[in-house]
């Protein structure tokens, strides 16, 4: 098991403004739908929760695979940000069970993790993230696929 500290997701908030601004790439699946985070580690989900809603997107969180499959059931995410290692379902079986599915499989997804294996991104189909978690990285991935939500003027 994993655990985020504060000090886990890097912050440059000059980084942010120095990017470049780019077009978001379409995806087949909504980009309306809230951001799931699929972590064991409620403080790390917490942390990271918090962190991508101050950036303005909805988000979700599951402790494992089996939760996260029900919750995709009732509401579809338009980003998976799943840990690799958890108890019930772990990160492994739950990508596989994604990637079996035509209309799930269609669903970004991104693993979260300490390990080097860039192994994982290319057998899964995904996008790596490596901890601790880079802030400009994670905006850019949330840009990239996810709306913000409504705000309440």
């Amino acid at each position: 098991m994993f655990t985020l500290h504060s000090d886990d997701i890097q912050t440059n908030p000059d980084a942010a403004s120095s990017r470049p601004v780019s077009q978001p790439v379409p995806t087949k699946t909504s980009r309306r739908g809230p951001v799931l985070i699929v972590e064991d580690d409620e403080d790390h989900a917490d942390l990271l929760k918090a962190t991508i809603e101050d950036l303005g997107y909805r988000v979700d969180w599951a402790a494992n695979g089996r939760e996260a499959l029900a919750h995709i059931e009732e509401t579809p995410p338009s980003l998976l940000l799943v840990d690799l290692f958890m108890p019930v379902m772990g990160g492994i079986e739950f990508l596989h069970v994604i990637k079996r599915s035509p209309t799930l499989s269609a669903i970004p997804k991104a693993v979260m993790t300490t390990a080097n294996d860039q192994m994982i991104a290319v057998k899964e189909d995904v996008i790596v993230l490596h901890k601790p978690i880079d802030f400009a990285t994670l905006t850019d991935l949330l840009e990239q696929h996810c709306e913000r939500a409504e705000t309440v003027a």
